[in-house]
């Protein structure tokens, strides 16, 4: 519902007893890029915000699944349709009503495979128009074209003592993001895998880990008030739904212990990812020399608060 002076009401915030409403700061209202399905939300804008910024570290085909602002799901392929079959299977339980956020154009054969699920809401570049006819026959499902936003080098934020500032870390996550710090350098396609996964680990809550497998999210811990449960809680996913397979782990913080790195390396880990800065830097690195682990160090912490 749209008023003259842009600002918009919105069904309700982020519970019914809650009013909201947003004030337009995009050449287009948010309304306008909409295509179909029910009224958008306060939550749904939130969860718009947070994909977007995702999927933008990525240029090939890539699917993101957000759930709660969080990824839950996120692969690149050589085509979309399997980097979004990719994304879902990554934790298809986590995956269910969450909003598909995808960096190219939407044909039918994609939307027939999404339409098999539910979802909140998908956001695309393009859709084709045979699959706007197949999204549509769930009247709720909210299509979205995805908007051109130029993203803004401040970042702020509301708080009780006043508006917080700080300039946006927009370092691009690529191999000059990386230095090798131990002994046993990785395979490309493992430093391929890294870089995917701390691309994905920037934009989870912290404390984050990520661990991947051929650019794809095999495991996600967020959210958690210490490292150790966060990477617990990303190799239940990955026991769950990947079983014995080696992959790449990237933290958003640095492991203070070993005890991290052993418990990756008991579990087939051959690449780290992390920021310096701890006390025990050395004892880790030198873990991971006697374990053969390739450890790199990254250019920036990447929390995500």
């Amino acid at each position: 519902m749209k008023s003259k002076n842009k600002k918009s009401l919105l069904r309700y915030g982020e519970n019914p007893n809650q009013r909201a409403y947003v004030i337009n700061n995009i050449n287009k209202s948010i309304f306008d890029l909409q295509i179909s399905g029910k009224e958008i939300s306060y939550n749904n804008i939130i969860d718009l915000d947070s994909g977007i910024r995702c999927l933008n570290e990525f240029s090939e085909p890539t699917s993101v699944i957000v759930k709660h602002t969080n990824p839950c799901g996120v692969a690149s392929a050589k085509n979309i349709k399997k980097a979004f079959q990719k994304s879902y299977e990554s934790d298809p339980k986590s995956a269910f009503g969450g909003i598909i956020f995808l960096n190219k154009k939407v044909n039918s054969a994609l939307a027939d495979i999404i339409n098999k699920s539910f979802f909140e809401m998908v956001v695309a570049p393009k859709f084709e128009e045979k699959a706007v006819n197949i999204l549509k026959n769930k009247k709720n499902l909210i299509l979205m074209k995805l908007p051109n936003i130029k993203i803004k080098k401040i970042d702020y934020r509301s708080t009780l003592f006043g508006d917080l500032y700080q300039t946006k870390d927009l370092d691009p996550i690529n191999k000059k993001f990386i230095n090798l710090i131990s002994n046993k350098k990785s395979s490309s396609k493992s430093v391929e895998d890294l870089i995917f996964a701390l691309k994905v680990v920037k934009h989870l809550k912290s404390n984050a880990v990520v661990l991947s497998k051929n650019k794809q999210t095999v495991g996600l811990g967020h959210g958690q008030t210490n490292r150790v449960d966060a990477l617990n809680y990303a190799l239940k996913n990955k026991k769950k739904y990947f079983k014995k397979t080696t992959f790449a782990c990237a933290s958003d913080g640095f492991f203070p212990f070993t005890d991290s790195i052993n418990i990756l390396n008991k579990n087939g880990c051959k690449i780290v990812g992390q920021p310096s800065g701890s006390i025990n830097d050395k004892k880790i690195i030198s873990f991971t020399n006697k374990n053969k682990i390739s450890l790199y160090f990254i250019k920036n912490r990447l929390f995500k608060h």
